[in-house]
């Protein structure tokens, strides 16, 4: 027997397809075809597109949109997807909008956080354990790998990668790659080295030091050119080759150093 609750109020069309133990709030209004996961909670006055697979354990805060229309003249009507993974919390007013092209989907992984009045428009690509701080907004086809942390009032330009356990700092923008491990400040500006983060990830001293050596050889030195950063990314530890491997494949250019760039890290383990 299904144990799924539905507020009166709500309004869930007859082609969406609950699981087990889903709560539907008052004044929801869930369009189909979509799929709603186990376990997730839709608060009060959640909209939800067609289009939309979620998948388990979700909690989606009050206002929140999912799967709506996306703001791109292109957009031809089509049902384009949007997927969501589990164990993510969605806060209040977020807006996911679906993709624009047929055949496309806006992806949010498994346990993020977005926080209030974040966005993230179509086609946008966002990885595992990822933070949108409040008033974070995410351009079309933005891709933001595992455990970045976008601070508050964040601006990701279109099409812009953000990189594995990097952090934006409140009120960035980027119109360039984040490169994975740094923390960005200002316009595309890297400023140093995401050492906390390293450390709540369970990296080691050692592991932290090598990548150290290889931030302060690329981004101390000013030097991008291929040649320097394809020596790097055949060394021997795996955050360095990373960190070399992600700006060689860069196609909108990488975030640069500022003149307040962290010139302090040392070599020891802070």
């Amino acid at each position: 027997m299904s144990s799924t609750l539905i507020h009166p109020t709500a309004i869930v069309d007859p082609n969406v397809e609950l699981a087990d133990d889903v709560s539907i709030g008052p004044f929801c209004v869930v369009r189909g075809p979509s799929r709603i996961g186990a376990g997730t909670v839709l608060m009060e006055r959640v909209s939800i597109g067609p289009g939309v697979e979620m998948g388990e354990g979700n909690r989606v805060h009050m206002g929140a949109i999912i799967g709506h229309e996306p703001q791109d003249r292109a957009y031809g009507g089509h049902l384009t997807r949007t997927r969501i993974g589990n164990q993510n919390e969605i806060r209040e007013y977020v807006t996911i909008h679906r993709a624009t092209k047929e055949g496309t989907e806006t992806v949010l992984g498994d346990k993020n956080l977005l926080m209030a009045l974040s966005h993230v428009a179509h086609n946008c690509h966002i990885g595992n354990q990822v933070i949108l701080a409040n008033g974070a907004l995410l351009a079309g086809h933005v891709h933001v790998d595992d455990q970045a942390f976008l601070s508050g009032a964040v601006l990701v330009h279109q099409f812009v990668r953000v990189g594995r356990l990097s952090l934006m700092r409140g009120g960035a923008r980027t119109s360039r790659d984040v490169p994975p491990f740094c923390i960005i400040d200002g316009t595309h500006t890297v400023r140093t080295l995401n050492r906390v983060g390293l450390r709540r990830a369970g990296y080691t001293p050692d592991e932290i030091m090598n990548l150290k050596k290889t931030f302060r050889e690329i981004f101390l030195s000013g030097s991008l050119k291929k040649p320097f950063i394809e020596s790097i990314s055949q060394r021997g530890d795996t955050l360095s080759r990373e960190l070399a491997q992600f700006v060689l494949s860069s196609h909108r250019g990488v975030c640069h150093a500022g003149d307040f760039i962290d010139k302090t890290l040392s070599n020891e383990y802070d």
